[in-house]
């Protein structure tokens, strides 16, 4: 059985140990094709796979790893259809991650952290080639044409090929103060940009034959490469919508690959509900895995037969505190209704933008952030494009925040240990009275104009707003059974200690409407309907299903019939 590199990015490593190595190196070919692919710059979420990718890059393209082409390249595509540029660059890399700018002085202390990554690339760049160059310059930008005049003067025989990773990585110093903050890192300061103009003068000198920058968010892809205008975005670009992330197809593999027969069905379900919903174009209905968290999951299952305990590793933000940065960051105001939307629509229309946080700021801009984040997918393209909360770890994500911005709130008091004992009471028991009652009180405190506009969709989200906020269950709003859909099942998760699940068929009407219409009637729809549900055998084989109608007239009377 193949090693799972779960938190390696080192592709020499990989292969030499005959590690699990899902074959991307056809994207090699792909982005030689064109010269608009020659300086590219490739968005995609945190841990998402990224580094892995660039150090597979660099193996390819650097002539003092040629000698070593058939042991890591054998068996890829890559091996078999090499291009002409194979081992034909002097590979300069920089490595943004794991800045750590605090809040205080940004502009200074980016400068100098900015200034160290540069000056750490290019150290290594020298050592690595044995070249004569010693650095000289007082500033980023003028230590790298200072060496890049030098590597001129040498007269070697290949141009650079300049490979960045998480070129945007200093810009999570914005989710921890405020925007204004960041716009002077970038606007004022331009010690990021100037770097950036040097390589494109010198990339029209040349002298650089190609460059590769991977990166989360497009917050500084004007700003900082204004003098690189030419580069070539391809995040959602349709041919390379999986160029880093696992496809449906490769994660099946991997699966029976590694995991025993009777569970890979069990295992695969398990991936697809956490880890997968990514869709990055909206030319392609593709959908890829988080890659990271994929590899982060088998390590643990092959371990232990069983799923992790926390489906989120803790290298990754489980807290909402990102999200709650992200609305703040610029005009809360307009920012606060979209998240609302998504968390209790599970949906909100939008556009991307090329760059955020310019100075037309509006909710696209929020949309825009939290899709490069990982937070939000296509849904559905149209004159208005349709996003999504890709998966149930990202729902997870988004009831926290929502519970904790409800706790700074005056008349809201709920607290967790409440919600904790409702649903360990739905777990031991089956009885959903006490996650009800949670509900209600919670609508109690809606404002008048989302009481007006409510509806049965809504009232589903905020039942599962609740209920993620346990690794006990897995909630399915609109679950397909019966020739119909049952508003709510409630499954129980692959690390479920509950004895029950449920479906639940709800019912809404406002206290005006329930004076006219006979409640009794729509009490006996609803069993009708679930009775309906309950004869698919998703549903009629499983143990231990309880069957409930749950009906809300108005926010102040809740009627709940067990079927």
């Amino acid at each position: 059985m193949r090693q799972i590199p779960y938190g390696t990015a080192n592709f020499e490593e990989i292969r030499i140990s005959d590690g699990l190595y899902v074959d991307k190196t056809m994207y090699i070919e792909k982005l030689e094709q064109g010269m608009d692919r020659m300086k590219t710059i490739y968005l995609r979420p945190r841990r998402f796979g990224k580094s892995l990718f660039t150090s597979m890059l660099t193996y390819y393209y650097s002539v003092d790893t040629a000698d070593k082409f058939e042991k890591l390249f054998k068996g890829l595509y890559i091996y078999d259809h090499p291009t002409q540029n194979r081992n034909n660059y002097y590979v300069l890399n920089f490595n943004f991650s794991g800045m750590t700018i605090s809040e205080g002085n940004i502009v200074e202390e980016g400068k100098r952290e900015f200034g160290d990554k540069v000056r750490n690339g290019l150290e290594s760049f020298i050592n690595r080639y044995h070249l004569n160059i010693t650095l000289k310059g007082d500033t980023a930008a003028k230590i790298l044409v200072n060496m890049i005049k030098d590597f001129e003067g040498l007269n070697l025989p290949h141009k650079l090929y300049i490979i960045i990773d998480e070129y945007d990585n200093f810009t999570n110093a914005i989710l921890k103060g405020n925007g204004q903050d960041f716009l002077d890192l970038v606007q004022k300061n331009g010690y990021v940009r100037s770097l950036y103009e040097v390589i494109k003068q010198k990339f029209e000198e040349g002298v650089v034959g190609r460059f590769f920058a991977t990166g989360v968010m497009p917050v500084t892809l004007d700003n900082l490469t204004s003098g690189f205008n030419i580069a070539t975005n391809l995040s959602t670009d349709a041919e390379f919508t999986s160029m880093i992330g696992f496809t449906h197809e490769e994660v099946k593999e991997i699966v029976k690959e590694l995991v025993l027969a009777e569970d890979v069905e069990k295992v695969y379900k398990d991936l697809e509900a956490n880890y997968d919903g990514y869709r990055f174009s909206k030319k392609s209905e593709e959908k890829t895995f988080n890659s990271t968290l994929v590899l982060y999951y088998l390590k643990e299952y092959i371990r232990h037969r069983s799923a992790p305990d926390k489906l989120l590793d803790v290298n990754m933000n489980t807290s909402g505190d990102k999200i709650r940065r992200t609305v703040e960051l610029v005009n809360r105001e307009i920012n606060y209704p979209i998240v609302k939307k998504l968390v209790f629509e599970n949906e909100a229309e939008g556009e991307l933008k090329s760059v955020v946080l310019d100075n037309n700021y509006s909710t696209d801009d929020l949309i825009t952030m939290l899709f490069h984040l990982g937070y939000l997918t296509i849904k559905e393209p149209g004159v208005k494009t349709l996003f999504r909360i890709p998966n149930h770890i990202t729902e997870t994500i988004y009831s926290e925040y929502m519970l904790n911005w409800l706790k700074e709130q005056e008349n809201y008091k709920i607290e967790t240990k409440e919600i904790e004992e409702a649903i360990k009471d739905l777990s031991k028991t089956g009885s959903i009275q006490k996650v009800v009652n949670i509900v209600q009180e919670f609508l109690k405190y809606c404002s008048t104009r989302d009481k007006e506009n409510f509806s049965e969709k809504m009232l589903k989200h905020t039942f599962a707003m609740f209920l993620s906020l346990s690794n006990q269950f897995i909630v399915y709003g609109e679950y397909p059974a019966g020739q119909g859909f049952a508003d709510i099942f409630i499954e129980k998760t692959s690390v479920s200690y509950s004895n029950y699940e449920a479906v639940i068929e709800l019912k809404y009407m406002s206290k005006e409407k329930a004076k006219e219409e006979n409640k009794e009637k729509l009490l006996s729809q609803g069993k009708e309907q679930l009775a309906r549900y309950i004869e698919d055998k998703r549903l009629s084989q499983r143990e231990n299903l309880k069957k409930y109608v749950v009906m809300f007239i108005g926010f102040e009377e809740v009627i709940v019939d067990e079927v």
